[in-house]
């Protein structure tokens, strides 16, 4: 600029002055998206630090976490294509299971292992109400060794104080239309939870044909959580989902008060037979 000022007239002096001026401001727009991208590396560099000290106050967790960690950085020096593949493709699976876990939801396949949570949540101090409906299908419903441990359970909650409401539903064979009780074969297992303080309600099958979504095999642990059972022909478990969220307890209890509405209750029923007598 001295030079041209100098040597030079006001046309090439203001050429240079606005080169100069764009030589500045590329170097100025330059220094800005460096910094931009260095405020992202370390945005996402504390982002990455941000679970180990969030878990940190955790040592289970984080006990996992470092395993987990140590684990996929081996993985990574595996040079084996296929080990890699079905690696990867195992990992995805895990994540999905990880994140219905965050998400309040544990999921159980055909196994009898769910039973163990099932008891756990019945022994937790907090737990003072248990609706349960029991969509009996067969007359060996709950009858076989876990089943019979189950119902162990319950009578021991019940003794405990707990507040236990068992709506069941019955099909047409179990409970004829022109009976007032269920055939004996179930009507046993029935009395045997009306004895040990379970408030029992009988529900026909058939009458809840006009809403489908009622017959179900579910339970309500306070609110806390939601189990949801499915059974095969034979009343063997096929899947238990286990939820913890607010919205699945309220939904489960909407379903409830239906239901209820379809109900009679066992205690009903033989007062009614002992006055027909």
């Amino acid at each position: 600029m001295a030079l041209v000022s100098a040597f030079d007239g006001l046309p090439a002096q203001v050429a240079v002055l606005g080169t100069l001026v764009s030589i500045l401001a590329g170097l100025f727009l330059g220094y800005v998206e460096r910094e931009d991208q260095r405020e992202r590396r370390q945005a996402e560099l504390l982002e990455r630090l941000q679970v180990p000290v969030t878990l940190a106050s955790d040592h289970e967790l984080f006990g996992i976490y470092t395993a987990i960690s140590k684990s996929l950085v081996c993985l990574s020096s595996q040079a084996d294509p296929i080990l890699r593949e079905f690696a990867l493709l195992k990992l995805t699976s895990v994540t999905e299971q990880l994140a219905s876990l965050a998400g309040g939801t544990i999921v159980f396949g055909s196994t009898e292992g769910w039973r163990t949570v099932y008891d756990a949540i019945l022994k937790s101090p907090d737990i003072h109400k248990y609706h349960s409906v029991a969509w009996v299908k067969t007359r060996d419903y709950w009858h076989d060794a876990p089943g019979r441990q189950s119902m162990q359970a319950n009578f021991d909650a019940a003794y405990r104080g707990m507040l236990i409401e068992r709506a069941i539903i019955l099909p047409d064979n179990l409970w004829p239309q022109d009976e007032l009780l269920p055939t004996n074969d179930i009507r046993t297992w029935i009395e045997e939870q009306h004895n040990h303080g379970l408030w029992v309600t009988l529900v026909r099958e058939s009458t809840l044909r006009p809403e489908p979504d009622l017959p179900a095999d579910f339970g309500i642990y306070g609110e806390r959580a939601v189990g949801a059972q499915e059974l095969d022909d034979r009343c063997r478990t096929q899947r238990f989902v286990l939820y913890f969220d607010s919205q699945n307890v309220k939904l489960a209890m909407d379903r409830w008060k239906r239901l209820s509405l379809y109900a009679v209750s066992y205690r009903s029923l033989l007062d009614q037979l002992s006055a027909d007598r």
